[in-house]
């Protein structure tokens, strides 16, 4: 290997971890604007899923492109059950919290996840009938 061909492969390396630092800023600016949101109008909604409503705005208005954040967010999605652990392992240590109540609780959970299920299915329905037109 000769001394350009270093180089070269340095460069896409540094371009690379530019453009995942580029698309970092992008969703942790995004998520602190939520979070700002909710502190200033002091209220009890999640900044986090302010700062997604943020971003999906942002997307639908195309002052975002996805490809703008493409790489990150794939990374993010493909690692999102490590994300749930912390909960988990919550509902474990705090079970006698929920005593007497483990039926209403399976069948919340049972229900949200149908609805969530049925709600994403009919969008992506609606979705996919939309681009065809």
């Amino acid at each position: 290997m000769n001394r350009g061909d270093t180089i070269k492969k340095r460069s896409t390396y540094v371009m690379k971890i530019l453009i995942i630092i580029q698309e970092l800023l992008i969703i942790f600016t995004i998520y602190f604007l939520g979070e700002l949101t909710v502190y200033l109008l002091q209220s009890k909604f999640p900044g986090s899923i302010v700062g997604m409503l943020f971003l999906l705005a942002a997307l639908h208005l195309k002052w975002i492109r996805v490809d703008d954040i493409r790489l990150v967010s794939s990374v993010l999605l493909a690692y999102m059950p490590l994300f749930f652990i912390p909960a988990g392992v919550s509902v474990m240590t705090t079970y006698t919290l929920m005593g007497g109540f483990y039926w209403q609780i399976i069948l919340i959970t049972m229900f949200s996840t149908l609805l969530v299920m049925v709600v994403t299915a009919k969008s992506v329905q609606y979705f996919i009938k939309r681009e065809s037109k």
